[in-house]
């Protein structure tokens, strides 16, 4: 899929703003199991964007992956090219997932010497006119190759991030030798098999309002939000807004924001000893009883039922290691 919006108007206060591996070798290994999630909710990755491109491996289960507004279901086993500013999200379709991603600089891959791949491929892509394609299953031919390159990667960041929260990284020059080759048989591969589209940037301007207006609800979610409050920020009034929200990712705004304080609270209630009080104030409600009803409502569990089950389930996890 071709990114819809040149990246250079891209506004910089909406980007993603974490550090994908380190300042001198910007490349990252992440990877979501079910054992590491806080249990019930299926795995999702709220709507966001960022400069670095995103190879993303669906291992097990099914999920709806949203890229620029266009949403997709992809069984696995696929993978998932996310492109620089591309606003995208991903949701399993069961607790059952297994996902992995690469995350990294497209100039991570340039050369000093100004060769002829250096000039069709290496630099359009750091230069972001040149993208990946949106999936790729295993019924295409480069699939296996890519695979075989993909846990070539993974190997190595699993062996030395024997135990890792988050995310995966390395500093060892000769483990960033032997990735940085892997990514660039990666790009080969698609290249042989003409899956790489040069890139004409048209501006989409539905994109840039839900850009603006989700990256304000993860700013601001710990705060009071109104409809017209997120409706003055996309220039409409808030009827419009509540349509063209839905439509595009399939709940209202109100549903949305309170979807993403549920999650951040099971979070806090999985990671955490916060009280419940504390938790609540933290995840952005306001009022103790609302959100117990909507957490129940969203999980089925109390959050103390919730923070109970997810202890009996570490526990009767870790009596079989």
């Amino acid at each position: 899929m071709k990114t819809e919006t040149p990246y250079n108007r891209l506004p910089s206060f909406l980007k993603e703003a974490r550090q994908h591996g380190s300042f001198r070798f910007p490349c990252a290994f992440y990877q979501a199991v079910r054992e590491t999630n806080p249990p019930v909710f299926p795995f999702t990755v709220k709507h966001h964007w960022h400069e670095p491109i995103e190879i993303i491996y669906l291992e097990q289960d099914s999920y709806q992956v949203d890229i620029n507004m266009t949403l997709t279901h992809l069984k696995s086993p696929c993978f998932c090219f996310i492109n620089s500013g591309e606003l995208h999200a991903l949701t399993s379709d069961s607790d059952q997932y297994r996902e992995q991603a690469v995350v990294f600089s497209p100039d991570l891959l340039t050369f000093a010497a100004p060769d002829p791949a250096q000039e069709q491929f290496l630099l359009p892509l750091s230069e972001h006119k040149l993208s990946f394609p949106s999936f790729l299953g295993p019924e295409h031919p480069a699939f296996s190759e890519i695979q075989q390159e993909f846990f070539r990667i993974r190997s190595i960041f699993f062996r030395e991030n024997r135990i890792c929260l988050d995310q995966f990284t390395t500093e060892n020059p000769v483990s960033q030798l032997r990735i940085k080759a892997a990514l660039l048989n990666i790009l080969g591969i698609l290249a042989e098999h003409a899956q790489l589209a040069s890139n004409e940037p048209v501006r989409n301007p539905r994109v840039e309002l839900l850009k603006t207006v989700i990256s304000h609800i993860r700013q601001n979610y710990q705060h009071p939000l109104s409809l017209g409050e997120l409706a003055a920020l996309a220039g409409m009034n808030e009827q419009y807004f509540c349509r063209f929200f839905k439509k595009s990712l399939g709940k209202t705004p109100v549903s949305y924001i309170n979807d993403f304080r549920i999650r951040h609270a099971a979070t806090l209630l999985h990671t955490t000893e916060l009280q419940v009080t504390e938790v609540c104030l933290e995840s952005g409600f306001n009022n103790l009883g609302h959100f117990m009803k909507e957490f129940k409502k969203a999980t089925g569990f109390t959050p103390l039922q919730f923070r109970r089950q997810n202890i009996e389930e570490t526990f009767s996890e870790n009596k079989h290691l």
